[in-house]
């Protein structure tokens, strides 16, 4: 059996930074870097500039992100016989006897393969996936939400992959 790997997709990259760059075009709209800013009936002029910005800092991030991806674009999953490896969460392989659950959890469309792990804390994420592990544990009721959003290869794949290896 062969590992089921996933790489970042150029084009899905791609379409995502230009999607963020869109989002920091209407927050510079927003605070008026292109004119007047626009006039909301239900909102005063403070609360527009001020969303402007935090869609500007919170897009802008993004894009550096997405960006980076297409730099770097070497093997992000690695599903095999040895376990699951996500390299934006960990540099390690974790073993499938560590991982006492993997269910699936959808939002808006965006579905993830979440890892319930026997013991999370020898496996802690780093970056924003590290930052947000407690929150996000919260949402999914699981300690890793992995996504494949952005890569070469489908969910429904990683499933399978999963599925496969684990038994």
């Amino acid at each position: 059996m062969h590992d089921f790997v996933a790489k970042s997709s150029p084009m899905k990259v791609a379409i995502a930074v230009m999607g963020s760059l869109a989002f920091i075009g209407i927050g510079l709209w927003m605070i008026g870097v292109f004119g007047d800013p626009p006039m909301q009936r239900r909102l005063s002029p403070a609360v527009v500039y001020g969303i402007g910005w935090i869609t500007v800092l919170f897009f802008g991030s993004t894009a550096v992100l997405w960006a980076k991806r297409l730099v770097g674009a070497g093997e992000e999953v690695r599903i095999g016989a040895a376990g699951i490896r996500w390299a934006r969460w960990s540099d390690q392989t974790i073993p499938w006897p560590e991982i006492r659950d993997v269910t699936e959890w959808s939002a808006s469309g965006q579905r993830s393969i979440i890892l319930h792990l026997r013991n999370p804390a020898r496996y802690p994420g780093r970056g924003i996936l590290g930052w947000f592990a407690k929150a996000n544990h919260a949402l999914t009721g699981g300690d890793i939400a992995l996504s494949l959003t952005g890569l070469d290869r489908t969910h429904d794949e990683a499933m399978a992959a999963v599925k496969r290896f684990r038994s």
